[in-house]
């Protein structure tokens, strides 16, 4: 989610040349990662008041330090917003709906301010985006909103299909993290949601039967929650060729993908899913939980599979069999500029006048 904001901010800073943009904050600025100068940054001055939950701290401090700039637009690139009185306009990006759907994988404090305000904060918006054309569908269908535009997710020039030289390059920095190929590639936070634990099976039962005698199971990003038996348990599967890889830097995930022989995301639910469209561009076979959201970023060619052992154990089997299809397009189809440009639109006075917005971080005041 982080970034997908920082992105769009990214391509904004040019749709908007007159904007001033502002970021607001309880974190210290070496905690943050802005788009460039243009950006002014708002933070919490009181180091107590940092250790407030975010989405509580937005609406009360956060929600001061807007009110102080005089805000015209305030975009909640998380949904929850500060509840800005008129005439400041709130435009909200939905990417996803797990309160409603599967509750019990979420953080606690997360839980339960959704549960508060994620659906009144929808509703009181003026306009509410979408990062997917299944999370505009899940807003009407259960919310009763309908979503005034989509703004999903786009591919950065890294993500492409990799020369031999570039991935002999990228081989030994890998190869320092413990991954060699052939591997499996399982690129999500641990947590509950994310069905790691279905992946793990499904592969120890295939490596224990001697069909992925020489494979890897790379298992890349945070720690996350709820977990800590199967965390337990991964760590001492390293026999069987688990990897718990943690942070890749970014400059190596597009060799990281384009060197997996498939990138597995078994996920009970998501609002997209920004590493299987990645996986995609670089050339990679995916195999997805059967979950609309994740047939959108699958495309035509992923390996559909019930989020189940048995449903992955037969994906892995069928994905690894396959033959690669190319896909030269992709990143046409998925542009971060067209993106933004539908959420710019959105930002904008409606109906437009001859003036030009101040956008601060999500928020825009005409001058």
């Amino acid at each position: 989610m982080g970034h997908y904001v920082f992105q769009l901010c990214r391509e904004l800073e040019s749709l908007l040349p007159e904007a001033q943009f502002f970021a607001y904050s309880r974190l210290p600025a070496d905690r943050l990662a802005l788009p460039s100068p243009r950006w002014t940054l708002r933070q919490e001055p009181l180091s107590a008041l940092r250790r407030v939950p975010s989405f509580a701290w937005l609406r009360t401090r956060g929600a001061q330090l807007c009110a102080h700039d005089r805000l015209d637009v305030f975009w909640a690139g998380r949904t929850l917003h500060p509840g800005l009185a008129a005439p400041v306009r709130t435009v909200v990006t939905v990417h996803d709906l797990n309160h409603r759907l599967v509750p019990e994988t979420m953080q606690a404090a997360t839980r339960w301010s959704h549960r508060l305000w994620f659906d009144r904060d929808v509703a009181s918006a003026n306009a509410v985006l979408a990062n997917s054309q299944g999370t505009a569908g899940r807003v009407h269908a259960l919310l009763k909103r309908r979503v005034d535009g989509v703004v999903p997710p786009g591919l950065a020039p890294q993500f492409q299909p990799l020369t031999a030289e570039a991935l002999a390059a990228a081989r030994e920095p890998l190869h320092a993290l413990g991954i060699r190929p052939p591997y499996l590639l399982s690129v999500a936070t641990l947590e509950p949601r994310k069905n790691v634990v279905a992946l793990f099976r499904a592969f120890s039962n295939l490596k224990r039967a001697g069909e992925l005698p020489g494979h890897q199971l790379v298992l890349v990003g945070a720690k996350g929650w709820q977990d800590p038996a199967l965390e337990r348990e991964l760590l001492d599967a390293h026999e069987l060729g688990v990897l718990m890889a943690g942070y890749v830097p970014d400059a190596l995930m597009p060799a990281l993908y384009a060197s997996a022989d498939a990138l597995v995301c078994p996920s009970l639910y998501e609002g997209f899913g920004m590493p299987v469209l990645e996986a995609r561009a670089c050339g990679t076979r995916v195999v997805i939980a059967d979950v609309p959201e994740l047939r959108e970023a699958g495309g035509p060619h992923a390996t559909v599979v019930a989020p189940t052992v048995d449903g992955v154990r037969e994906g892995l089997r069928h994905a690894l069999t396959s033959p690669v299809v190319p896909e030269p397009d992709l990143a046409r189809q998925h542009d971060w500029r067209h993106s933004a440009a539908t959420l710019a639109a959105a930002l904008r006075p409606m109906p437009p006048s001859a003036s030009h917005p101040l956008l601060r971080d999500g928020a825009a005041r005409t001058s």
